[in-house]
């Protein structure tokens, strides 16, 4: 910036200086005033080429960092997803076995209060039956 301002500074003493000269300037000062603007911006172009090029490789490598991200966002969304259906199942398998497994212990308590029932009736049908023999007999 200061190169810049400085090339412009001279440029405008330059201007300043063939428009207010009375007398004629020697083409000798003028073309030493044109070689040192022209080697001024020679060197304000090559800086300014060194910065761009700066600037396209740090754009390139910001670039390349945002596609690599951006990849790694879509892997973690496929991956996410996939877990996600696969809880999903894991919890509707889950739930249908739990259903399962308590309709087996509602069978088997079913099962094993019938057996309970059939045995204190057939026990409590002994008895009776025992008491009318015994009762009979004692008649």
């Amino acid at each position: 910036m200061m190169r810049v301002a400085k090339i412009l500074a001279i440029s405008l003493v330059l201007c300043g200086s063939f428009a207010m000269a009375e007398d004629a300037v020697a083409p000798s000062q003028i073309s030493t005033a044109e070689t040192e603007l022209k080697q001024e911006l020679a060197v304000r172009d090559s800086i300014m080429q060194v910065q761009d090029n700066a600037c396209t490789v740090e754009k390139d490598s910001l670039r390349a960092v945002i596609d690599t991200e951006k990849a790694k966002s879509e892997n973690w969304e496929k991956s996410y997803n996939t877990v996600k259906k696969d809880n999903e199942t894991c919890a509707r398998m889950l739930s249908t076995s739990i259903e399962v497994n308590e309709k087996k212990k509602e069978k088997e308590d079913e099962e094993h209060r019938n057996a309970a029932m059939m045995t204190s009736s057939s026990f409590l049908g002994g008895i009776g039956i025992g008491l009318l023999i015994m009762w009979l007999i004692m008649k």
